[in-house]
């Protein structure tokens, strides 16, 4: 939270430098603009399938999101699969899957919720939903192979790139 005060303190201090003088009087303004922080823009996958049919996991994931919001914004935390190879070259990516849970949140972001799905419908998906105002939420994300008994058994590494926007 530290870094946070810091921010607002210099924000503040630059406010004070820039304030408009009229025949009426002096008054200062101060304008907090919209930001956002996403501390993880891509998500490395690694999956091993040993036996076709059984889920291949990869190791879970904490993704923080940090937004200063303007009021009554929709704030999301969208992901796309970019790539997933494996031993017998490109794999389907909307076998892909995950589920999300909340970590910790703080603000508007107690509010939001971390989302499970798959990316078999293609485009972005939906991460954390119900968030309004601003906050930072760490959600926990576990992505997974679809139980499939055609995977070919090896390693398979991929991408998933994150995005986070108000609207």
């Amino acid at each position: 939270m530290q870094r946070v005060s810091f921010r607002l303190a210099v924000v503040f201090a630059v406010a004070i430098s820039v304030f408009t003088l009229s025949g009426a009087g002096s008054g200062l303004v101060v304008q907090i603009n919209p930001e956002i922080h996403l501390d993880t823009p891509v998500v490395p996958l690694s999956f091993a399938v040993d036996n076709p049919g059984e889920i291949a996991v990869n190791q879970p994931v904490t993704i923080t999101a940090w937004v200063r919001s303007l009021p009554d914004r929709q704030i999301r935390l969208t992901a796309r699969t970019a790539t997933l190879n494996g031993p017998a070259g490109a794999a389907p990516t909307g076998a892909i899957r995950w589920s999300g849970s909340m970590a910790t949140a703080t603000g508007g972001a107690t509010t939001a919720v971390c989302t499970s799905g798959d990316f078999s419908a293609g485009g972005p998906q939906q991460l954390i939903g119900n968030w309004t105002q601003s906050g930072i939420a760490k959600c926990t994300v576990t992505f997974a192979l679809a139980t499939d008994s055609g995977w070919v058994p090896g390693a398979y590494t991929g991408e998933v790139d994150l995005s986070l926007s108000t609207q």
